[in-house]
């Protein structure tokens, strides 16, 4: 058939399923092939090489200011150097590595015959003694549920109960039994493996709201629908969207299964994020992929691995950063650090979140990815959240987006949203400041984003550089908030040097390269839409 008549059969089909101008378009041809793209490699082949270099420089014992810092780096076993493992929380991590890998591989060996059982026992051990406390909050969360569920202003109550409890956790530190009475204050001493469990009970919270709301959206549904019917539907879901959407069995809504979903092992420390109503269903019909995907899974989880214990040892971004004398580099050494600070704050959760999904999976049970792009790749400010934490993304949007009007009311219910986001991090103003920041850059990109839609500009041939100079405006803005937010104490000092006016002719140099790189990542999207394009319409014309 010729390709013109080709495209019409595909355009008519599109068009007669109802989807957006945006998924009605046809692929433009690929520019990999062209001078310009010719001129991109010599780019890259020219100046990431050269900004490994300097890393590695920066990072030399032969450097004078190494001696200064180097009480921060450990022992390494790669090419003579020191590894730098000052950053507390992947020390910890990599330190008990083998000990998770034991544990979550005795769990999934022996969960399909204990299923449910020792769930509270295995809460005990690592918990110890605060699972009284554990316990006590999530028992107070189920009958909120249990008796408010379909009441109009039911979500009110869940939420301001699950944030008291937020703001109560980090007020006490996790409580002490000495406080209640001193007769208790031996308990204080069998607090378990995780001492404070306060911490990791954040995402507790996000579970027990999971279970609240899914509750109350299936009691609201009862009123247009008869149970059994809800139950019939609830049987026949078969794809991860409607595990999300379509309300549960009505008897899953039990202690048993909200006790079993807060305390879920692989998911319970670190996540990813599964609604209650995903978690039942895949409990009842298992999400089984198959083991070869499995097992590609985890070789790509060790991947990660080697490559973050190469990064620490030849670039010591995290000590320099905490180190914070920033006037023994210069400004493009500065921005390079400040690079590879995000750079291996993404990594490390990337690796985090990868072994906990992996051992759900293992187990049976399907979850999204977390950071299902790499962060280099990330021009647009929402699609940056979609992608980093994604499993969070998802939670937000559909208990506190959604509810509070989505779209309609998004100028003011983006600011509620993560200002939720920076207390539920850490009730510190530099995380409220953070998370305001990041709500701000969400208005021009949106302004912007209405404004360039337009026919008159999103089919010009020069779209994709107006595109690239607001994306690359968009990378410096989200690398200048994610380091006020994650950054270490000595950030201000490196963003001043990084934009003063010493550093002019740096940054008029690195923004052109960053408009070049995102033609490259433009290019690397449409190549995913092509793909993605032909693959479907081949499958219709079939």
């Amino acid at each position: 058939m010729p390709s013109d008549k080709v495209n019409n059969v595909q355009q008519q089909s599109i068009v007669a399923s109802g989807k957006s101008r945006r998924e009605q378009r046809v692929p433009r041809p690929s520019l990999l092939g062209t001078t310009e793209f010719k001129f991109y490699y010599l780019l890259y082949i020219t100046v990431v090489p050269y900004m490994a270099y300097s890393m590695y420089q920066a990072s030399s014992p032969q450097r004078p200011e190494y001696a200064l810092y180097e009480h921060e780096l450990s022992p390494g076993w790669m090419f003579g150097r020191k590894i730098d493992l000052s950053d507390g929380q992947w020390d910890m991590f990599r330190s008990h590595l083998p000990t998770f890998t034991l544990a979550m591989s005795a769990f999934v060996i022996f969960n399909r015959t204990l299923y449910q059982k020792g769930r509270f026992q295995r809460c005990v051990v690592l918990s110890g003694t605060s699972v009284l406390f554990i316990g006590a909050l999530a028992g107070g969360n189920y009958l909120l549920a249990k008796r408010l569920a379909g009441r109009r202003w039911a979500p009110l109550v869940f939420w301001a109960y699950n944030i008291a409890m937020l703001f109560s956790n980090e007020r006490y530190r996790g409580y002490s039994f000495k406080s209640i009475a001193t007769p208790l204050a031996w308990m204080d001493d069998w607090r378990g493996i995780m001492r404070r469990w306060d911490i990791t009970f954040n995402l507790t919270m996000l579970r027990m709201v999971s279970f609240d709301m899914d509750y109350h959206w299936r009691v609201c549904r009862e009123r247009d629908m008869a149970s059994q019917q809800l139950d019939n539907l609830a049987l026949s879901v078969s794809t991860a969207k409607e595990r999300i959407e379509q309300p549960s069995i009505g008897r899953e809504y039990c202690f048993t299964n909200y006790w079993a979903y807060l305390m879920y092992p692989p998911l319970y420390m670190t996540g990813p994020i599964i609604t209650f109503n995903d978690f039942v269903a895949q409990m009842r019909k298992p999400s089984v992929g198959s083991w070869r995907t499995t097992v590609l899974y985890g070789v790509r989880l060790v991947v990660a691995a080697l490559l973050m214990e190469l990064i620490l040892h030849t670039v010591h971004c995290v000590a320099i950063s905490k180190w914070a004398q920033w006037n023994y580099y210069s400004v493009f050494e500065i921005s390079l650090m400040a690079y590879m600070r995000l750079t291996f704050i993404w990594l490390k959760l990337l690796i985090i979140w990868r072994f906990a999904r992996f051992w759900a999976m293992a187990d049976g049970l399907d979850t999204v990815e977390n950071m299902r792009r790499c962060m280099s790749t990330n021009y647009s400010l929402q699609q940056f959240w979609r992608d980093w934490h994604c499993s969070y993304n998802r939670w937000l949007v559909r208990y506190l987006y959604i509810p509070l009007g989505g779209r309609n009311t998004s100028p003011w219910n983006i600011f509620v949203v993560f200002t939720f986001v920076a207390l539920w991090h850490d009730l510190s103003m530099r995380l409220l400041q953070w998370g305001w920041i990041i709500a701000l850059l969400f208005l021009p990109e949106g302004l912007a984003t209405w404004y360039f839609a337009r026919p008159r500009w999103s089919e010009s041939p020069h779209f994709r550089y107006i595109c690239a100079v607001g994306g690359a405006l968009n990378i410096i803005g989200m690398m200048i908030g994610n380091l006020v937010g994650f950054g270490d104490a000595g950030v201000d000092k490196m963003l001043t040097k990084i934009f003063s006016r010493e550093s002019t002719v740096f940054l008029a140099v690195t923004y052109p390269i960053l408009i070049c790189h995102l033609q490259m990542v433009f290019e690397l999207r449409e190549h995913e839409y092509r793909k993605q394009y032909y693959a479907t319409h081949r499958r219709q014309m079939c």
